[in-house]
């Protein structure tokens, strides 16, 4: 058996997005809920983040972005993929 994934609090606040957008692994979100359990400051702007997220999500509701600003992100990050690929 493997010992647990410790994180530092830089290395937590950097899968807090992931975590409340439920894309870490198993062991990287047990790992941060950890951290979080342990760490007040961490779970502090946790909550933060996640309470942004719900404001901005119910701000947000019925406005679509318009088809000229779906082009031009779909362009830039078609752009990105381009560039990384070129690396």
């Amino acid at each position: 058996m493997t010992d647990p994934i410790e994180l530092d609090c830089q290395a937590a606040a950097d899968r807090l997005h992931e975590l409340i957008d439920q894309e870490l692994t198993p062991e990287i979100e047990a790992a941060v809920q950890r951290h979080l359990d342990e760490c007040a400051p961490c779970m502090a702007v946790f909550e933060f983040e996640q309470g942004f997220r719900r404001f901005m999500k119910l701000k947000m509701q019925g406005v679509k972005a318009s088809r000229d600003l779906k082009d031009h992100i779909i362009q830039r990050l078609s752009e990105e993929k381009r560039q990384a690929a070129d690396k």
